[in-house]
């Protein structure tokens, strides 16, 4: 199978991610599929951006001051879309002034998919996306079904399922099972679903034990048998790269990628980013890394703002195939998580 170049947010190490321009700059450079992340309003509509939580994403505490939760965060879902259209998005860090497209808003899904739809006609090309459904238990504790709103829109757009173009990707493995015995059937869609996997202490899924929040627990998913329950509902599993290799390039999951892919599960990994900070340390550039995880890791795709410059590189590794000095001791997994 072709490795993918998954565009996380559109285009978004060149612009604003999650932006129009953004999508339509990852549609032109012809990324194997368009990632897109969606929350709700407090009108319920299914918006685009990187996090439900606005406060560092946009310039909200300009705009509403007085509209902060207790703790001093700003969230989509307690603006409507009207106030929403009144903020822009502030720069990603690494963007310079020039680059910082300081008039950029956030659009919907559903301009998003409009968006997408009408580059392809006019490309002539179909273009694949996944849907991250952004902290579905924020959401559900303020008796909001974002997955149901977003299957809605792609429904009415087309996007469902039977042409193999489409994901949804959740951190919330219950969530994933919901939309797989529940609402697929109900809607008469058949779309792809993606498990993302993050650290213990993470908060995009959270569980409420005896009335507190706790960090849900992956740990389960690294066994065998837990790789088979998920294969009953998903068809890929995304995790951070230092999950799957250490800061001296040891693989920390090889017997896990193998077991996947038995099962035909597909493996995604992210961050990947351009610059020293943002690499594996034993690599020197983004193209060694790319080297290590699609063929050295045998990962599947990759999650990247960067989407033309990882379609550059696996252009040229076909016509020009140099391969990536394998390490010493790269193999050899944790054994007691798998059974």
């Amino acid at each position: 199978m072709a490795k993918l170049v998954i565009a996380q947010g559109g285009a978004s190490g060149y612009l604003s991610g999650n932006s129009l321009p953004a999508m339509a700059l990852a549609v032109a450079m012809n990324s194997s599929i368009i990632k897109i992340d969606v929350a709700l309003t407090a009108d319920d509509e299914v918006i685009v951006l990187t996090s439900p939580n606005i406060s560092q994403l946009t310039n909200v505490a300009e705009v509403f001051p007085a509209r902060a939760r207790d703790e001093g965060s700003y969230y989509a879902m307690d603006f409507t879309l009207n106030e929403i259209r009144l903020l822009t998005l502030r720069a990603p860090k690494n963007h310079s002034p020039v680059e910082s497209q300081p008039n950029l808003r956030i659009p919907t899904f559903a301009e998003t998919l409009a968006l997408i739809s009408a580059l392809d006609r006019n490309l002539e090309k179909t273009s694949s996306i996944a849907v991250e459904l952004k902290q579905n238990w924020l959401h559900r504790n303020t008796g909001k079904d974002l997955s149901r709103s977003v299957l809605s829109i792609l429904q009415k757009f087309g996007y469902t399922g039977q042409m193999g173009r489409t994901f949804l990707m959740s951190f919330d493995e219950m969530e994933l099972r919901r939309i797989q015995q529940e609402l697929l059937p109900e809607m008469e869609m058949n779309i792809k679903l993606v498990q993302l996997i993050e650290s213990n202490e993470g908060q995009e899924c959270m569980l409420q034990e005896q009335g507190e929040w706790q960090s849900y627990n992956y740990d389960w998913m690294f066994y065998k048998s837990g790789l088979r329950k998920l294969s009953k509902t998903v068809a890929a599993i995304g995790l951070p790269k230092h999950m799957l290799v250490d800061s001296k390039g040891k693989l920390l999951q090889s017997d896990f990628v193998i077991n996947a892919h038995d099962l035909g599960i597909l493996l995604f990994t992210f961050p990947i980013e351009k610059g020293a900070t943002g690499q594996l340390p034993f690599v020197h550039s983004f193209n060694e890394e790319l080297e290590f995880l699609y063929f050295t890791a045998d990962i599947d795709g990759i999650i990247t703002g960067y989407c033309e410059n990882a379609l550059q590189y696996l252009r040229k590794r076909r016509e020009e195939p140099v391969p990536f000095p394998s390490l010493e001791n790269t193999t050899g997994g944790d054994p007691l998580r798998l059974t």
